[in-house]
């Protein structure tokens, strides 16, 4: 027992405990700038790295230029890292070899017992060895292929580093052969690790400004699409406020050209002198009116136990009586005024003023027959005045003078539409002149270009 303890205590614990070995280190990718610098000079070697600045292309020619950059950016990276790919995959080849020759050796140990536990943990580690190492991938041509090789030499470092680390001792006091030859292998994976690490972050940068670049081209031709759409709304509401401008001018001047003729005077002085018989109407009315409300107190008290229809007649006489000329009989309105009349003088109605009450009686009776004649004569003088086609020139003119206050709305509905939809329209061109910008600067970086970016207004 005291062997097995001394065994573990003299074990050289520094064997890559957790691979500290793939612990990335201060980035220096100076000499993978300086190859993809001049790999990237090599491919363009044919096109002036500086362009003129009014070298003007259109949105479509700036995609494609997006293309060529994105592919260029690929093919700079994959040039780039071509020996970190065969270098990788040559150190996953010697590890191969080297998990053979564990494999076939043959390890003794002096305490017996120990057997069992270094046999079980040479074959686990060959295991594993042989597994990761077989992982050998075809060099890179495409983006997603290098995706793929980094993902997958990232994924064995892990499953390099839980076996070694958890074997170390095992590996460091009976397989020391092959621990230097082991980790010299995986301090080489690492190192490409970290180069591919590198480059994937390196071009990540550029395609998220290319992703970025064509968002805003797209949003370009969408704000173009909004602005064509914009101008011909607008183009519309010109047209729509000419016609509705045209109508109002010729509405008024038929409005003048009736005005100005004698059949709208006469129409004037008709309704000049029919305003003057309404207000004669009018005003008999409300005379009537004021007659009348002198007997409601008698007319009430008289009503109490009368019949429907005769209390209808009383409420016309008190509250309606300019409705009594129509009636084609109007004595029975006379009778039943005389017969309110002498209920209050017998005192079968008692009011505190009975002798100015009674006093009304009489003058309405008196005024019912006389307002009578005279509504009749107003209205036989409106009747004489009136003249179909007079009232039809008055209805012209309204109906003219109606629609052309309806012209007048709508063009001020429109004008503040066409305002609105202007505002938006400069609010989209400042947008597009700023988005642009962006562009050319986006394309300037990428593609070591200078470019203006042309619009279909320009």
């Amino acid at each position: 027992m005291l062997t097995y303890i001394l065994i573990f205590v003299e074990i050289n614990i520094d064997f890559m405990p957790s691979f500290n070995f793939f612990k990335k280190k201060d980035k220096d990718i100076s000499n993978l700038n300086n190859k993809k610098s001049a790999a990237a000079a090599a491919a363009n070697s044919t096109v002036p790295t500086v362009q003129v600045q009014d070298n003007k292309i259109t949105i479509e020619d700036a995609v494609k230029e997006l293309e060529k950059s994105e592919g260029k950016i690929t093919k700079n990276l994959l040039i780039n890292l071509e020996k970190t790919f065969e270098d990788t995959n040559l150190a996953f080849q010697h590890i191969n070899i080297i998990a053979e020759d564990l494999d076939a050796e043959v390890i003794n140990t002096e305490e017996e017992k120990l057997m069992p536990l270094v046999q079980n943990t040479k074959n686990t580690i060959v295991r594993a060895l042989k597994r990761e190492s077989s992982n050998i991938l075809p060099v890179p041509k495409t983006f997603e292929e290098f995706i793929k090789f980094r993902d997958s030499v990232d994924a064995s470092i892990n499953r390099f580093g839980e076996v070694t680390s958890s074997h170390s001792r095992i590996v460091n006091t009976f397989m020391k052969k092959h621990a230097n030859s082991l980790r010299g292998e995986l301090k080489r994976i690492s190192d490409g690790s970290e180069k591919l690490n590198d480059g994937y972050n390196e071009i990540t940068e550029d395609r998220k400004m290319i992703e970025e670049c064509r968002s805003n081209l797209l949003s370009i031709h969408s704000k173009i699409d909004e602005i064509n759409k914009a101008n011909i709304t607008i183009k519309s509401l010109d047209e729509k406020i000419r016609q509705l401008k045209e109508g109002i001018d010729r509405r008024e001047k038929e409005i003048n050209l009736i005005k100005s003729s004698s059949d709208y005077a006469k129409c004037l002085k008709y309704l000049q002198e029919k305003e003057e018989i309404d207000k004669k109407r009018k005003k008999s009315i409300n005379q009537l009116y004021e007659i009348s409300n002198h007997l409601t107190k008698a007319a009430n008290k008289y009503s109490y136990g009368l019949s429907r229809g005769t209390v209808e007649k009383i409420d016309t006489i008190v509250n309606k009586p300019s409705e009594i000329v129509s009636k084609p009989d109007m004595s029975e309105y006379i009778t039943l005024l005389k017969d309110i009349k002498e209920s209050v003088k017998s005192n079968k109605i008692v009011l505190k003023d009975s002798k100015k009450v009674l006093q009304y009686f009489d003058i309405l009776m008196d005024e019912l027959p006389r307002f009578k004649t005279e509504i009749k004569e107003l209205d036989s003088k409106i009747e004489r005045l009136k003249d179909k086609d007079k009232i039809a020139i008055l209805d012209d003119v309204k109906r003219k003078e109606e629609e052309r206050k309806e012209e007048e709305r709508i063009i001020m509905l429109e004008n503040q539409r066409k305002e609105d939809i202007t505002k938006e329209k400069i609010g989209l061109e400042e947008q597009m002149i700023s988005t642009t910008r962006v562009i050319e600067e986006q394309i300037h970086k990428l593609c070591r270009k200078k470019y203006k970016i042309i619009t279909p207004s320009e």
